[in-house]
């Protein structure tokens, strides 16, 4: 790994890191402009790896989006995109305790094996229809992530109202209902991009048939992103007619996501 790289990278990690430690020392003082910082930070991390990203593909003449370390990095850079977004409404900046811990945790993942691959030329993606295939699912997967990140919130807000115990952090978190459109919002452009990308991942296996063998249509990332289909489907279209929402909605994401997460990994 070469030091134009390893500079900004392991900065970036670190930056990441002092983003959600500032977060959650939000939980003890409760201070706006700790979790202000925090945003910053967080933004400068992601610009450090936009950097990283740019170098390999400068460096190799190939996207970096294949390996491990530079599929992470990929996925950071669109979560944090995400986030910042979702961010332009000052009244959810709380949930940054949520997303900022878990990308320090992501960015800390990736800096553990970051040494083995980021020296690496990144893997050749054959045609710009197969990137285009590849991009769409980083993005669809980190809108789903960011989801259930925004989901867990709404969990431990509605169990504290169920409570009758808004004190200390719960009253600090948006509303019910403005988690509840955020949540419906990132489904609402992740399910339509996921889908897009499955059918373009099936036009590519259909053509691409040598590469998944015979059985191609039975390959278990085809019945898994099915799955993810489906799963969104409902999520989407229940909610769209007021069917399913709330907590109901917040529940079937977290634990749909992670669920569908861990068996695409495995």
């Amino acid at each position: 790994m070469s030091v134009l790289i390893a500079i900004p990278f392991y900065v970036a990690v670190a930056t990441f890191v002092a983003a959600a430690g500032l977060s959650l020392l939000y939980l003890r003082n409760a201070q706006d402009t700790v979790l202000a910082r925090a945003k910053r930070t967080a933004a400068a991390a992601n610009v450090l790896l936009a950097v990283v990203f740019g170098i390999r593909w400068a460096q190799w003449g190939l996207l970096p989006m294949t390996g491990i370390t530079d599929s992470l990095n990929l996925f950071l850079i669109l979560c944090t995109g995400i986030i910042l977004t979702v961010q332009r409404d000052n009244a959810m900046k709380p949930l940054l305790v949520y997303y900022l811990p878990a990308l320090a945790l992501l960015a800390l993942i990736s800096a553990s094996v970051a040494h083995q691959h980021l020296g690496e030329s990144p893997k050749a993606l054959n045609s710009a229809f197969l990137t285009f295939h590849v991009g769409l699912v980083f993005l669809a997967f980190s809108l789903f992530f960011v989801a259930s990140l925004t989901s867990m919130g709404y969990m431990f807000k509605a169990r504290h109202l169920k409570q009758h115990d808004m004190t200390g952090w719960a009253r600090r978190l948006p509303s019910l209902e403005l988690l509840d459109r955020t949540l419906y919002r990132l489904i609402s452009v992740g399910y339509p991009v996921f889908v897009l990308t499955t059918v373009v991942g099936f036009v590519w296996a259909y053509f691409d048939r040598d590469l998944l063998g015979p059985m191609w249509f039975a390959s278990p990332k085809i019945l898994i992103s099915f799955i993810i289909v489906a799963l969104y489907a409902v999520s989407f279209h229940t909610r769209r007619f007021g069917l399913l929402r709330g907590p109901k909605l917040a529940y079937l994401v977290f634990f749909g996501f992670s669920g569908v997460l861990i068996a695409y990994l495995a």
